[in-house]
């Protein structure tokens, strides 16, 4: 009979300990894991854009030309081309910060809601 209460109350006891010691994950450890997620997400967005690789060869003719006109088109092209590219990964760190930011709001949402819910369907 003991060895069922010591279950059932390390059973419990554990399940208590699991529901209080939630929040001070999600908002601790649980945070930083997420925010190196969001962060190696736009270094990958950034990687996968070859951002740098295009910044770097901006004043660099295309298909190895010399000429003044390849230089002037090289130019305009790549210019066009950072210009999208910029728009692109600003929208993709726009999408990873609303991920981070949904994880800091959610629990707090999930909370009032289920505190608050019962009043709007009563009578």
């Amino acid at each position: 009979m003991s060895v069922y209460r010591l279950f059932i109350k390390d059973l419990f006891l554990d399940v208590v300990l699991e529901v209080l010691y939630f929040p001070v994950w999600w908002y601790s450890r649980g945070l930083k894991k997420t925010a190196i997620f969001c962060w190696k997400r736009v270094k990958d967005g950034s990687r996968a854009l070859a951002l740098s690789i295009l910044i770097r060869n901006i004043f660099k003719p295309m298909y190895g030309q010399k000429g003044w006109d390849a230089y002037v088109l090289s130019l305009f092209v790549r210019f066009f081309q950072l210009i999208w590219i910029l728009l692109l990964m600003f929208l993709w760190v726009v999408l990873w910060l609303c991920v981070l930011f949904a994880w800091l709001v959610l629990p707090i949402f999930a909370i009032w809601k289920i505190l608050f819910l019962n009043q709007t369907l009563m009578p």
